[in-house]
């Protein structure tokens, strides 16, 4: 192996585990987007929380993403996207202050010298498993009458 091979896959690991570290932050992020649609659960269908998902994965785009959910909010006779699809555009873009940056401060500290190159591929990275998570959520929630549940937070403090 040489030495600009074993500098991507030292990045590539850098960055797998500074992801995974932001995490739990995004389960809350996305139990508290979910928390959203507690009153809408019997007009909210899984399919569209899927169809939002695809589209964040197909797109690799947050702004296709954000435009997505603008679509959904402007077609929505039945008023169940507003708060909820305002709520995770307005998450999407704190992914890209908050844990973005905390992701690029890891790396950087760790010595990976073009981390701020990689912020567009974070944060997308970022949105894709948060929108996971809202998915993941909201199926839990709805099928198991969970949304209670949501607010559940393991501390290890």
């Amino acid at each position: 192996m040489d030495q600009q091979s074993s500098e991507e896959l030292r990045r590539e690991l850098a960055l797998q585990q500074a992801i995974g570290a932001q995490l739990d932050r995004l389960v809350r992020r996305a139990n508290t987007a979910v928390m959203k649609l507690r009153d809408k659960r019997d007009k909210m269908e899984e399919s569209q929380l899927r169809n939002l998902l695809d589209a964040a994965m197909e797109s690799g785009s947050v702004e296709v993403t954000a435009g997505f959910i603008r679509y959904q909010i402007g077609r929505d006779e039945k008023n169940i996207w507003k708060d909820f699809g305002h709520h995770v555009i307005r998450d999407l873009g704190e992914l890209g202050k908050q844990e973005t940056e905390t992701v690029v401060a890891h790396l950087k500290q760790i010595g990976i010298t073009d981390a701020d190159a990689l912020k567009p591929r974070i944060q997308v990275r970022l949105m894709q498993l948060y929108l996971g998570y809202i998915n993941r959520a909201f199926v839990y929630a709805k099928k198991a009458n969970g949304f209670d549940d949501l607010k559940e937070v393991v501390s290890v403090a």
